[in-house]
Formats: C-alpha cells, sequence, structure tokens
C-alpha cells in the first residue's frame, strides 16, 4: 500500500491581509484617538455638537425623561432650537430623525447602569443623561456602526474584487476620507450611523437581487429591515433605497414580459413583504412627528428654508469641485473610487450602472438642496452614506493598478493622500480655516502645506 502524500499546511497570509487584524487595529487607533481627545477642552463643554446635539436629545429624553419634550435638553445644551416657536402641539420641534437615537440605545443604556453603579458606590456620577459618560457612550456607538458598516462593505467587495485591494480600499477610505474625522471628532452626528444602514442595505440587496430565482422571504423581512432602517436614520438616504426598488421592479416585469408569471408573482409578494416591514421600521419617525407636530405627513427640513430645493439650478460643479467643502476637491481618494467604476463595468454591468445612478441621484439631490456646501462640514459629508460604493469602486482599481504592476505608485500615493488628509483635518480643526465658509485654493494647497511650521509659530 503506497504511502500517503503529507498534505502541506494551508498558506496562513502575512497579518496585513488578514481582516480582523486590519480592522481590528483601524477600529483601536481610532478609538484611543477619540479617548486622548476626551480631556482636551471644547468651546462649549461637550462632546456632542452641531447637529448630533439634536439627534443625541432623543435617546436621553426618552430613557430619562420617558417623553418627547426636549425644552429642559435644548436648555441645558443651550441650543438654538430652544428660542424657536412651540409647534401646533405646544412641543419643542426637532427636524432630525429618531433613527441615530435609537441605534445609540444600547450604548446609552450601558453608560446609564454605569452612572447608576457609580452613585451606588458613592461615586460622582450624576445619573442624569446630559455628562460626559452619555455622551462618550453613544460616540463610541457610533464609532462600532461605522466599523460595522466599512466592514459589510468589505465582505461584499469581496464578491468581485480580491481581499487584498479591498482591505487596501478599506485602509485608505478610512483614513484618507471624511469618515475618520465622523468617526473621532464628530460620531454625534448621524453619518457613521448612516454609514452603516445604507452598508447593510446594500449588502442584502446585492447577495441576491441579480439571481435568476426569486430569493426567500427572510431575504425580503432583512430587505425591508434594511430599507426601513435607512429612512429612519437620514431620510436623504432615501436615494439608496431606490436602488433596490428599481431592480425589484426590473425583475418583476423581465419575468412578466417571458412569461414566468409565477416568478413576477414571486419578486412582487417579496416586494410587498419588504414594504410592510420597512413601513413598520420607519413607523417610530411617523409617531414621533405626530406627537412633535400634530400630523405624521410632514418633513420638518422642508421648512427651514423657501425654496428648499432649487431643482433646476443643482450646483453640481461646486458639491464635486469647490472649495467650499467639494467632495472631490476636498477628499481626492473619492474621485479615484470613482475612477474603478468603468473597470467594475466590465465585471458586472447591471451592478454598475445602478451604483452610478445611486450616485448620481445622491449628487443631484444634495446639489438641489438650499445649502448644497452642507452647513459645517468637513468635506461633503453627505456622500459617507455611498462609502459601499466608494470600497467596491476603489477595491477594483486597485486590482486593476495590480494587474499593470503599479501597485507600488498607487499606494503610496495612497499614503500621501492620508498625510494630505490629517493635514486638512489638523487645519479645520484647530481652526486656520473656517468651518462655514469657502477656502482660498492657497488655503487648501500653500497654507496646508505649510500648517506644521505654523502650529510651531503659534505655540
Amino acid at each position: 500500500m503506497a504511502a500517503s502524500t503529507p498534505r502541506l499546511p494551508a498558506k496562513i497570509p502575512p497579518a496585513y491581509l488578514r481582516p480582523a487584524i486590519v480592522f481590528g487595529g483601524l477600529f483601536m487607533f481610532s478609538l484611543l484617538f477619540f479617548i486622548a481627545l476626551l480631556r482636551v477642552p471644547r468651546a462649549d463643554g461637550q462632546l456632542i455638537g452641531s447637529d448630533g446635539a439634536y439627534y443625541y436629545v432623543y435617546v436621553r429624553s426618552l430613557v430619562i425623561d420617558h417623553d418627547l419634550d426636549f425644552h429642559n435638553e435644548y436648555a441645558h445644551y443651550q441650543l438654538k432650537a430652544a428660542t424657536f416657536a412651540q409647534t401646533a402641539t405646544g412641543m419643542a420641534p426637532n427636524k432630525y430623525a429618531i433613527g441615530p437615537a435609537i441605534l445609540w440605545l444600547p450604548f446609552f443604556l450601558l453608560a446609564h447602569l454605569i452612572a447608576l453603579t457609580g452613585q451606588l458606590l458613592g461615586m460622582h456620577t450624576a445619573p442624569d443623561g446630559y455628562g460626559y459618560l452619555y455622551q462618550a457612550a453613544i460616540s463610541i456607538g457610533s464609532l462600532c456602526y461605522g466599523t460595522l458598516g466599512f466592514g459589510l462593505a468589505y465582505q461584499s467587495s469581496r464578491r468581485w474584487c480580491s481581499n487584498s485591494a479591498s482591505l487596501a480600499a478599506i485602509v485608505l477610505l478610512w483614513l484618507a476620507s471624511n469618515a475618520f474625522y465622523y468617526m473621532v471628532f464628530e460620531p454625534s452626528m448621524a453619518h457613521m450611523v448612516s454609514l452603516f444602514s445604507v452598508a447593510l442595505l446594500l449588502n442584502i440587496w446585492s447577495a441576491h437581487v441579480w439571481q435568476r430565482d426569486p430569493p426567500t422571504h427572510l431575504w425580503a423581512i432583512g430587505l425591508g429591515i434594511a430599507s426601513g432602517l435607512v429612512v429612519l436614520v437620514r431620510l436623504q438616504d432615501a436615494v439608496m433605497v431606490a436602488l433596490p426598488c428599481a431592480t425589484i421592479l426590473i425583475q418583476i416585469v423581465l419575468a412578466w414580459r417571458c412569461g414566468q408569471r409565477q416568478q413576477a408573482r414571486r419578486w412582487l409578494e417579496l416586494a410587498g413583504i419588504a414594504g410592510l416591514v420597512a413601513l413598520l421600521i420607519f413607523s417610530p419617525q411617523l409617531i414621533v412627528w405626530q406627537i412633535l407636530y400634530g400630523t405624521w405627513a410632514v418633513s420638518p427640513y422642508l421648512n427651514e428654508h423657501t425654496p428648499a430645493f432649487t431643482w433646476l439650478q443643482p450646483q453640481i460643479g461646486g458639491v464635486l469641485f469647490s472649495t467650499f467643502h467639494g467632495l472631490f476637491s476636498w477628499h481626492p481618494i473619492y474621485l479615484l473610487a470613482l475612477l474603478g467604476m468603468p473597470l467594475l463595468f466590465r465585471r458586472d454591468r447591471l451592478l454598475t450602472l445602478g451604483l452610478l445612478a445611486t450616485l448620481g441621484l445622491n449628487i443631484y439631490l444634495v446639489a438641489a438642496w438650499w445649502a448644497w456646501w452642507q452647513g459645517d462640514a468637513f468635506g461633503g459629508r453627505m456622500f459617507l452614506n455611498a462609502t459601499w460604493i466608494w470600497v467596491l469602486g476603489l477595491a477594483t482599481l486597485l486590482d486593476w493598478l495590480r494587474a499593470q504592476r503599479r501597485l507600488a505608485a498607487a499606494l503610496l500615493l495612497g499614503v500621501l493622500l492620508i498625510g494630505w488628509n490629517g493635514l486638512s483635518l489638523m487645519q479645520y480643526r484647530l481652526g486656520y480655516v473656517p468651518m462655514s465658509q469657502p477656502l482660498s485654493w492657497q488655503q487648501m494647497t500653500i497654507d496646508r502645506l505649510a500648517l506644521p511650521f505654523s502650529i510651531l509659530k503659534r505655540h
């Protein structure tokens, strides 16, 4: 009997190609950065700020006060909404969505448990929902959700791209885009929760939507949960839900035209299930609007400016290339990700066309908004919701560059973009440039390069 050939052990990939190591390293780096900043003095003495405070008051009021009366929270945090006229129901208005607060709830409750325990032990931890402990908890929650969103994007990217290219795309978009800023410096805003919810939606959608046979009811339920969550977190992200809706409609039409009536009815059934589940998930927002405004059929965003949208005069050039928080001018890594789309088209035409259409709709929506510059923003913050798409585009480009033997040059460029983003972040956060005004090209180039010397002179 012939001796069997000994089986060689599977080749273990180097550490920098192991997802657990990469994601763990990025998460810990961001978390430690956030913790290190806790002792840095802030002008208002709060961790939450800007739009984030209005998202936060939901979870604080519901858990501590058991109501949706924000007058005390607005007064405590000295928010400008405290000076607004009351709504028709006598409540303080809040135009922001309740979704982030719902997803932050486990982290807030954990902080509340710690505060109560500390109080029992004689420590100075007031269980009032206002302090740093609570604010830090929901901020870390955003960091967790951002990490999960990137993880979902990586998981999907592996269907079309290599492991190494997908991981490299994750690292570059984490550190060379505005994602790191909104993870660490403004985690109380909704962007990381938005990134997660859209990534969950696109992950579920892309898994089965192109297959010939209709998927299961479980898939439809998951798609409905994710769709409802996307809109519950940010109404703007409804454009992302249009993608699965359009593709399911296409499946229904194609099956019907081919005489496959049973498949068409099956897809229609799945669409109905997903729609009902999505409405159920979105219903907390409808209830909130009913309580605050006396009607569920309202969108407070539309009432803050007249007109809210200029559909025939979208500022597309400004949104993409201006110094006023332009998407590509502030973070060129997004332009590189977009350049990967024609290459992805060679691999999956329908997928690419759908993603490009979704990006175009998102750009048009922001460009038509009266505040197309997106307020106080570190770059094009409204496009963090498309991180799943950016990861796929950038990973495709990196795979192509590796095939062309230009990967080393591309990664060198990536390192430079990470450094450039770091300079931009310090310039923005330390007050060397205004947060809510256009920058000059000198500020975005020469002054940014000279920033280390400017900091040394200041100190």
